[in-house]
């Protein structure tokens, strides 16, 4: 078996094109799978994130704080870009979108689906990357879920002029790429210029009919537009392992189908709900959670995205408290960075929380009902969030830490030597 960033790779052949991939996925947590998926030209790979020690290898680095520090420097200093040929890099393929590599994950699925679709836009001189599920539904027909951020923003003001919006789809991008797509930065930061501050490789292709830049190592790109005309999309497994329900989303129609000459066909099969889809979507929240509580909270310790919240409802925060009240105020400062939060659970920096048990630990010794759980009741977070009705729900904060004034003696977990 051979391993890639430190990580076992194991090539399996031939896989089926519904299920397959997400048993495979679910039961190799440690593994990047390779495979060739049937009727198809493309080869996937599955699970190539799934740990935090894969980010540690994606940034050579061997703690969050490297990690965080690398983000928000490439945030906040995006690259500049280096245009090169598009001719050099990219071939003309006879496709419709029969020829990609939609697969269906979980038997509830209204569809088959690609999940690593990353679509990039550009109006005026603001250029816009972000994944957005599509839908198999025709051979020139694919709804896509676009929720009311950046991409939605910028498709309007072309619908608003009464034209479809120019994109193009990407497959088959580099982790990097990937990983500045789950971002959020400001609108007018191009996710593509914070992902060559990350990973040091800034060249772009202009696609032949629309000119939108997309990274030149890209595997495969689709120019098409997405119109004013709607289809239902849905329902699809979301990250919270849930069914997120059917709805009108507008249609990608393709245009153009071109794949990189110096590489076979690639696509990245993220299984919906599993580990992966919570680091690629979850992960690139934490720095900035990190940062904003670190202004009220310098002696942050820890702050993680939970697994059991799906890396996205969850986070729990160890600090080395240093005045009263300071505890509470990061809380609220992680609501202030990661609105989609639900519940926050704040400890001290003896708890570990990379481990849940220690967390519960704290939650049976250290909080008080009647003092501790602050309600914030009727907030936006995240529309994903059952109890939420359209995205509107409660906030709780929990302060499982020693009350600042009190003595260690009585609050100290004793520690094996």
């Amino acid at each position: 078996m051979a391993r890639k960033a430190g990580k076992p790779v194991e090539e399996v052949g031939r896989v089926e094109k519904d299920y397959a991939i997400t048993r495979l996925a679910s039961s190799n947590r440690e593994k990047l799978i390779l495979f060739e998926l049937e009727g198809s030209e493309f080869t996937g790979y599955t699970n190539l994130v799934t740990t935090r020690n894969d980010i540690y290898a994606m940034f050579n680095a061997s703690t969050d704080l490297e990690v965080y520090d690398r983000i928000i420097k490439a945030l906040e200093n995006p690259a500049t870009l280096d245009t090169v040929e598009f001719d050099e890099h990219f071939e003309k393929r006879d496709y419709t979108l029969d020829s990609l590599p939609f697969v269906k994950y979980y038997k509830d699925d209204g569809s088959r689906y690609l999940t690593s679709s990353i679509y990039t836009i550009c109006f005026e001189k603001i250029c816009n990357a972000s994944y957005h599920r599509t839908m198999y539904k025709s051979p020139v027909e694919a709804p896509i879920r676009v929720v009311p951020r950046h991409l939605h923003f910028l498709m309007k003001k072309y619908h608003d002029r009464g034209l479809d919006a120019p994109v193009a789809l990407v497959l088959g991008a580099d982790p990097y790429f990937e990983l500045a797509a789950a971002m959020t930065p400001p609108l007018g930061v191009f996710e593509a210029s914070v992902a060559a501050a990350m990973s040091g490789y800034n060249k772009v292709v202009k696609t032949p009919l629309y000119k939108i830049p997309v990274p030149a190592n890209a595997s495969v790109i689709v120019e098409g537009v997405l119109t004013r005309e709607l289809a239902d999309e849905g329902p699809f497994t979301d990250i919270l392992m849930h069914l997120d329900g059917k709805r009108p989303q507008p249609v990608f129609k393709p245009s153009g189908f071109y794949v990189n000459k110096h590489q076979t066909p690639l696509f990245h099969a993220v299984v919906p709900g599993l580990w992966e889809h919570q680091f690629l979507m979850g992960f690139p929240r934490e720095p900035l959670i990190f940062q904003e509580v670190r202004k009220v909270a310098p002696g942050v310790v820890k702050v993680r995205l939970t697994e059991g919240g799906s890396g996205w409802l969850h986070v729990a925060i160890s600090l080395k408290q240093s005045s009263p009240g300071e505890a509470k105020l990061a809380g609220l400062a992680a609501i202030t960075a990661h609105p989609s939060v639900k519940h926050v659970f704040v400890v001290d920096e003896d708890i570990d929380v990379d481990n849940p048990l220690e967390i519960e630990w704290a939650l049976a010794t250290r909080l008080k009902g009647s003092e501790d759980i602050i309600i914030l009741k009727d907030i936006r977070g995240s529309t994903l969030e059952p109890r939420s009705k359209d995205g509107i729900g409660d906030k709780v904060i929990f302060l499982a830490v020693k009350p600042f004034n009190e003595p260690w003696d009585k609050y100290r977990r004793v520690v094996i030597e």
